[in-house]
């Protein structure tokens, strides 16, 4: 009679097992209660075949004078996503830490995973609710001297309790006040900013996950090469991100600061350049002739008096390299209306904490004429 041989017992560890499975658990349901429609429809697109960009996309492209450009394609999401607000991500994260004992390392990849980030929006011209954010309509004419105009700035990154209104009641609130050309100096640590948060939240030193550019604009409807008519090419009116941050010194102060001020007229800028002006004795802006392929947010469709939508997305996650990836680049990004070097991710991830991100309106050459209706900048940032 023979015996069939005897199988070991594998090693089973219940605790880890139960741990993973509530892991997965609570993951998925944190992600899928969180963000309903974007990730649903995800879902329901790859049960029935097409691929994720098909199912976010309106058959056909954009219409109404509507475009939607994003490097990483997925990037786009739908405007009924839920927004959460700094209170919700954090506590997301204590209950996933106090519930799974998770690390914070683990737990900000899930947050991130999510895309469950918390953002400030800074707006001009007609808002969503119908409302009229002063100015309506900005035109900016290469013939009147402007052709390089400030339209607005957002609030300091990862800092949410920023003032919107400067200490002195009779000028502008603080995106719209007039930037002053001081060059940057010596910066403030991350750790000088966390003083200022009156919460027990470590700040991340480069928090900023993604900028969401809405540029509801047109140029002049006329000129330009005849070919170019109806494209992107050859157009001579565009936007640009601008960049300031806050500075112990400057060359252009004669003040030293112990701390952040977050005043706006204290501001120095990163972006564009400072140069000294010796014929002026001054410090002027440094506004180059042609666009700043690094820099360039978008460009109005050439010689078209109707107004488009644009909505650029820059995502930390971008990875279209433009010395490396041509096509790529030309095809998502300059056919387009987008800076080549806009795709690669770099302005997103190297943003620090307490960092202004700003709008400029550009025209070039006679006649040339940026008709800006309205601009909003969404920022998204880790906590």
């Amino acid at each position: 009679m023979t015996t069939s041989p005897t199988i070991p017992p594998m090693s089973f560890d219940a605790t880890l097992a139960v741990t993973v499975g509530a892991f997965l658990l609570a993951c998925w349901y944190f992600i899928w209660t969180s963000r309903p429609t974007q990730l649903r429809a995800a879902t329901a697109a790859m049960s029935s075949g097409p691929g994720p960009e098909q199912s976010t996309r309106k058959a056909g492209g954009p219409s109404n004078g509507d475009a939607e450009n994003s490097a990483s394609g997925a990037a786009g999401a739908a405007a009924s996503t839920y927004e959460p607000s700094i209170a919700d991500v954090l506590v997301t994260k204590a209950m996933l830490r106090k519930a799974l004992r998770l690390p914070p390392e683990i737990i900000g990849t899930i947050i991130d995973l999510a895309e469950y980030w918390p953002h400030t929006t800074t707006a001009i011209g007609p808002t969503s609710d119908g409302a009229s954010v002063e100015p309506a309509t900005v035109i900016v004419r290469h013939t009147e001297g402007n052709n390089n105009r400030f339209l607005l700035r957002c609030p300091p990154l990862g800092l949410h309790r920023w003032e919107r209104a400067s200490s002195d009641g009779d000028v502008p609130p603080a995106e719209q006040m007039e930037p002053r050309a001081r060059p940057p100096g010596e910066e403030f640590s991350t750790d000088d900013f966390q003083e200022l948060v009156a919460a027990p939240v470590s700040l991340l030193a480069h928090p900023c996950r993604r900028l969401v550019f809405t540029i509801r604009s047109h140029d002049q409807g006329w000129g330009g090469a005849p070919g170019d008519r109806g494209t992107y090419h050859g157009s001579w009116t565009w936007f640009e991100v601008g960049l300031e941050r806050w500075c112990k010194t400057s060359p252009g102060q004669t003040q030293h600061h112990q701390r952040p001020s977050l005043q706006p007229e204290d501001l120095c800028t990163v972006i564009p350049e400072v140069v000294w002006d010796a014929p002026a004795d001054r410090y002027v802006f440094n506004q180059p002739l042609l666009p700043s392929e690094s820099l360039k947010i978008q460009c109005n469709v050439t010689a078209t008096r109707t107004t488009r939508v644009h909505r650029v997305v820059w995502s930390y996650t971008d990875d279209i390299d433009p010395d490396f990836n041509v096509e790529a680049a030309e095809e998502q990004l300059a056919q387009k209306g987008r800076g080549k070097a806009t795709g690669n991710g770099r302005f997103v991830r190297e943003l620090k904490l307490g960092d202004v991100v700003t709008v400029w309106a550009k025209t070039r050459f006679p006649h040339w004429a940026n008709h800006v209706e309205s601009v909003k900048v969404d920022v998204y940032y880790a906590v």
